[in-house]
């Protein structure tokens, strides 16, 4: 089969990442596949199999070419340049910068013809896919549960193209429930296939040296530091902990997002700094899951959180909230421990943790992973979808 699948860009995002494990299964079962960015970043090219081949509809030439911001013409250090960056700039307003790429990108796959065409994220519609691109097939990926969308319209806004896909994607069974409640004209296109994950290369990452700064518990979280990871409402929870005589270090990794500078902020403000360490960008979190003694989840909300899957493939104890897809992942008591989506509950949960040390070492067991570790019945559930319609 020749497989297309597009997503915004290549970042290290964790849908980004399980992106990785997919098309290089798939390429490793004899597929050809394309991915297809929207903005050009390629941040991971270097993981995906070398089969894998590479597209862009606003490829960094592009965009050096046609794109300035109205902050670079003010930045320009010359006349010349200055004029010459407003002449891009109108340009993306006029014409505009995106439609403009589209319509390039629409005549290079003229002639072409694929087997399936994926849009593999929900922050983008699927109108370039289901306008420009001969498929078969056309599948819609949700990476989110939709009951916790602070803003429920962006989803709303493209439903519509999402109906016109023939198969919906949802990453959990919980979040396809929450689609379907929403959106029960669509239910019968919503399926539920699980990340894929490459588990024998999360466990060779994992053994790479590693030691952890300070002493005392140590807590680990692999994240972008956004709203969602909610690490500004579990650095008020370590503030009390730390008061109450608790010996800990918490370590993040992760790049910069929008909230690192309110979170290096309140850190100092909350007096954290000898206990808390941000530790920057890394290709191998594996390494860090592998040697800490807590993994700890503290996301408002999440279709199916995929650190804590590869904390557990690499025997971590995770204490996780209790957000989408995290109750198919643990087991509570036995395999993690769930808490309620609040910083109270949080509290308490890691106070408990951290007086039965015995408990966390127990909370290893990996039991109940086989399903969804397991991409050989993922990949069958797929290719069931993408048979030919009676």
């Amino acid at each position: 089969m020749k497989i297309l699948i597009q997503i915004p860009q290549l970042i290290f995002g964790g849908a980004e990442k399980v992106l990785v494990s997919f098309a290089n299964f798939l390429v490793q079962k004899g597929h050809e596949v394309e991915i297809l960015e929207l903005y050009e970043k390629g941040l991971l090219k270097d993981q995906f199999d070398e089969r894998v081949t590479f597209e862009a509809i606003c490829s960094q030439a592009y965009s050096e070419k046609y794109y300035a911001s109205l902050a670079s013409v003010r930045q320009a250090a010359s006349l010349t340049e200055k004029l010459k960056k407003s002449g891009k700039l109108l340009f993306s307003k006029a014409v505009g910068y995106r439609r403009f790429a589209e319509k390039l990108a629409a005549g290079r796959y003229q002639g072409k013809h694929f087997d399936l065409a994926i849009n593999f994220l929900e922050t983008e519609s699927p109108r370039f896919l289901l306008e420009n691109i001969r498929a078969d097939r056309y599948f819609q990926w949700i990476h989110i549960d939709v009951a916790n969308l602070e803003d429920p319209q962006s989803i709303d806004n493209v439903i519509a193209d999402f109906g016109k896909t023939d198969a919906i994607i949802c990453v959990a069974k919980s979040a396809l429930e929450s689609f379907n409640r929403r959106y029960p004209a669509l239910s019968d296109k919503t399926h539920v296939i699980y990340n894929f994950f490459e588990k024998e290369a999360i466990r060779r990452l994992g053994e790479e040296a590693f030691t952890f700064p300070g002493d005392g518990v140590q807590l680990l979280s692999v994240g972008r530091m956004t709203e969602q990871k909610k690490y500004l409402r579990f650095l008020d929870v370590l503030a009390r902990l730390k008061k109450e005589g608790f010996l800990f270090q918490w370590s993040v990794g992760g790049g910069r997002a929008p909230q690192q500078e309110a979170i290096e902020e309140k850190i100092a403000s909350l007096g954290l700094t000898d206990c808390v360490h941000l530790l920057g960008l890394t290709e191998n979190p594996y390494k860090y899951m592998k040697h800490c003694d807590l993994f700890v989840l503290p996301s408002g909300w999440e279709g199916f959180p995929t650190v804590t899957v590869e904390a557990k493939t690499l025997g971590c104890a995770v204490m996780a909230t209790d957000v989408s897809g995290i109750r198919e992942q643990l087991i509570h008591g036995k395999t993690g421990w769930i808490v309620e989506n609040s910083e109270e509950a949080i509290y308490r949960g890691l106070r408990h943790l951290l007086e039965e040390p015995a408990l966390i070492e127990r909370l290893r067991c990996c039991e109940n992973m086989e399903e969804i570790l397991d991409n050989e019945t993922k990949y069958n559930e797929l290719m069931t979808l993408c048979r030919p319609k009676n």
